[in-house]
């Protein structure tokens, strides 16, 4: 009778301890399901969202599936030998912008993404891989938006900064979550640093510039008697950023310009390095934009780091 009872005691003592180590290994699990949610990692699931975005093509709207967009978005602006870490990042700010759109009401242009036709021009012999790669971004960040003071928000971003990003505010578009912060790594990519000649018969005699802002951004320009704004004047004329100095060499403006593209928000460029230092997505977003918080569009817990 007493053997009987030792192996009841030993019995329950091994189901106890089955159950207490099953507890401590499958929490963390749990902890992280509860933090992130149960993220799909199959490219089968792509598409499955019902999610929709409006699109002006030639003039009109059309209707297309948002991880169909995003795709296109992706490949747009994210270069297929950058790291999946900054790629996750880029997927996520698109994500982002692309679902303000839709609550504002708004639609985005067809040339804020490759179509699939566009993208077997682009990717020729890779297509197939390239198109699997970046389908898996866009569904292990899915529904992974940007937030600041309990909203989604609209995340700026560029090419490569001039070594630092600008704070302040996007013109017409203000935001607190656009601090400056140094992207030194940008100084060292390819087409950091450009030069470029206008000649004087386009830009006019009377050119020069106004005002800049501490980074070196030009804010106005006068050109043949008008005023307009540095990034007027640097889409007007196809130079890569509005941070330059110039000089006059006989009939010609020759300008000696830094960076690519407005300077505000992320340098993609500059994700993709912290990226190469194994830095996370999440990382990667918090630095660019200090303040804001990374998580699920309808939950309320922040997507953890890694």
């Amino acid at each position: 009778m007493k053997k009987l009872e030792k192996e009841a005691v030993l019995k329950d003592r091994v189901i106890l301890v089955s159950a207490v180590s099953f507890f401590i290994f499958i929490l963390p699990y749990i902890f992280h399901l509860a933090i992130n949610g149960i993220q799909p990692v199959k490219v089968q699931d792509f598409g499955n969202s019902p999610q929709t975005i409006q699109v002006y093509i030639d003039g009109n709207k059309e209707e297309i599936q948002l991880e169909t967009y995003l795709v296109g978005a992706l490949a747009r602006h994210g270069d297929a030998n950058f790291e999946d870490e900054a790629l996750k990042a880029i997927a996520v700010i698109l994500r982002s912008n692309a679902v303000r759109t839709i609550i504002e009401g708004g639609a985005v242009s067809a040339d804020s993404f490759y179509t699939d036709e566009e993208l077997r021009i682009l990717w020729q012999n890779d297509y197939e891989m390239n198109l699997q790669r970046y389908r898996e971004l866009i569904v292990t960040t899915e529904g992974i938006v940007v937030f600041y003071n309990g909203d989604i928000v609209k995340v700026p971003f560029h090419r490569l900064s001039a070594g630092e990003t600008r704070d302040g505010d996007v013109p017409g578009k203000p935001a607190e979550y656009i601090k400056s912060v140094s992207s030194a790594e940008d100084m060292y990519a390819d087409g950091y640093y450009t030069t470029m000649e206008i000649k004087k018969s386009i830009l006019g005699e009377d050119f020069d510039v106004l005002d800049t802002d501490r980074f070196g951004y030009a804010l106005s320009v006068k050109t043949k008697g008008q005023i307009i704004n540095g990034e007027q004047f640097r889409c007007m004329f196809n130079i890569p950023s509005a941070c330059f100095d110039y000089e006059i060499k006989g009939d010609t403006y020759v300008f000696y310009v830094r960076g690519i593209g407005h300077g505000y928000g992320v340098s993609l460029y500059g994700a993709n390095a912290l990226a190469q230092k194994g830095w996370g997505f999440a990382e990667i977003l918090e630095y660019y934009l200090p303040g804001i918080e990374i998580r699920k569009e309808n939950r309320s817990d922040v997507i953890a780091h890694r």
